[in-house]
């Protein structure tokens, strides 16, 4: 038996058998079968690609981004003046119901007088890669203006707690915790949002829930996460753009991977729909040369938007600065949205400070309410107790721009309504 016949035995092909006789194709035939080739080639690469740069870029994008590295001393000092007004810094740890500590800064104008003024908060919401020192360009506007501002980093971001971000989802519920504590102090006025890209998105998430908001301000926000992903994936701003015929898969895999590690469905991330169901007033902002999110998402928000709005197209790109015309615009709008319903002053109590409580607040409104006075002054003296600015520590507040660290941080809960309960972990001014 010679090879060949073993080979058939075995069920080898013969060699005419693997080659078959060459055929004469015209052109076009060679064409179509040119075209299904790269058919099913493509299909047969699809189920045995390697989808990992593609899909690390993209998750990486959305939901872990790189994470800012500062210090407290860049957020200012803790006692300053701006446009002749004088202001402060708060420092405070706020814990939401996912129980992560969110870092947080409040600036306020002081308070004067014998009654306790609230003023107009305007709560900053920065980008997915940024921090709270974003809003610090801010602080002397909003200020001069007599308005506070609180801004905070997001969970995964900056100081704050956290491991991935999740550009609204999460963020929009720990939104609703700032608020409720934010609430729950006496010169808080009329609350505002001012957000930028995932900020922004955030303040659309959370508006359509809270119906006493003031005013937004809505900068580059995207208005569909699955589109804006289609397009990003096929865009300069990624480093490795995507093949068209690669998107659809890429996103099935990265919607995996982000649901198991930062528990929610990019699917369900939709800031249109929240749009079509708001109605505090607000400005839709977005940059003439923004690559990263266009400007037609914009667009849809402000057609989609219930109630009063104003679409604003500004130079710039996605992370360009605002101008200060800009920005004066936007400061104005808020002014004229938050004080339509002026607030009385609420009576300052007299108060003897706690000597326990060694960390007194800057803005004459301490975080901890001390007991009321119910002796008179003489037998106040006598029992050693001092009252009012007397009370200050010789490194307390002067009346020129200080820096300094107050101590003994102490762990405040406060009620924070229907989501849950926040703890404001002490109030420590930065250097």
């Amino acid at each position: 038996m010679d090879a060949m016949d073993l080979g058939a035995r075995c069920g080898v092909l013969r060699p005419t058998e693997l080659m078959p006789r060459p055929e004469l194709l015209s052109p076009a035939s060679t064409r179509s079968c040119s075209d299904r080739s790269l058919r099913s080639a493509r299909s047969a690469s699809a189920d045995s690609f390697d989808f990992a740069p593609y899909d690390f870029k993209l998750w990486n994008l959305i939901i872990r981004p790189p994470r800012v590295v500062y210090d407290d001393s860049e957020l200012g000092p803790t006692e300053f003046f701006a446009g002749g007004v004088r202001a402060t810094r708060r420092d405070l740890k706020l814990r939401t119901r996912r129980a992560l500590s969110l870092s947080c800064s409040y600036f306020t104008p002081s308070q004067g007088g014998r009654e306790i003024q609230r003023f107009p908060v305007i709560i900053y919401l920065h980008g997915n890669s940024s921090s709270r020192l974003e809003a610090c360009n801010l602080v002397g506007a909003l200020i001069s203006q007599h308005m506070s501002l609180f801004c905070f980093d997001a969970a995964g971001c900056g100081q704050s707690e956290g491991e991935y971000v999740s550009l609204g989802w999460h963020e929009s519920d720990d939104l609703a915790a700032v608020i409720d504590c934010l609430r729950s102090f006496p010169n808080c006025g009329p609350i505002g949002l001012w957000g930028r890209s995932m900020g922004a998105a955030t303040a659309l998430m959370h508006a359509d829930q809270n119906p006493n908001l003031g005013a937004l301000c809505l900068d580059s926000s995207f208005a569909n996460l699955r589109q804006l992903l289609e397009e990003l994936a096929q865009s300069k701003s990624v480093p490795l753009p995507v093949p068209s015929w690669l998107v659809g898969p890429a996103l099935a895999l990265i919607r995996l991977r982000v649901k198991s590690l930062a528990d929610f469905d990019i699917e369900d991330l939709v800031p249109l729909q929240h749009a079509k169901r708001s109605c505090a007033p607000a400005i839709f902002l977005h940059g003439r040369e923004d690559d990263f999110v266009h400007p037609g998402h914009s667009q849809q928000l402000y057609e989609a938007y219930m109630g009063s709005k104003e679409l604003m197209a500004v130079e710039g790109d996605h992370n360009s600065e605002r101008s200060g015309r800009v920005v004066s615009h936007i400061i104005g709008f808020f002014g004229r949205c938050l004080r339509r319903l002026p607030l009385e002053p609420i009576p300052r109590p007299v108060l003897v400070w706690d000597p326990q409580f060694v960390a007194p607040s800057l803005d004459g409104v301490p975080l901890r309410v001390p007991h009321r006075l119910r002796q008179s002054t003489d037998l106040a003296k006598k029992d050693k107790v001092v009252i009012g600015s007397a009370a200050r520590r010789a490194d307390g507040p002067s009346l020129i721009p200080v820096r300094g660290k107050l101590v003994n941080r102490e762990v405040i809960e406060r009620p924070c309504g229907s989501m849950g309960r926040a703890r404001v972990l002490g109030a420590v001014g930065g250097a």
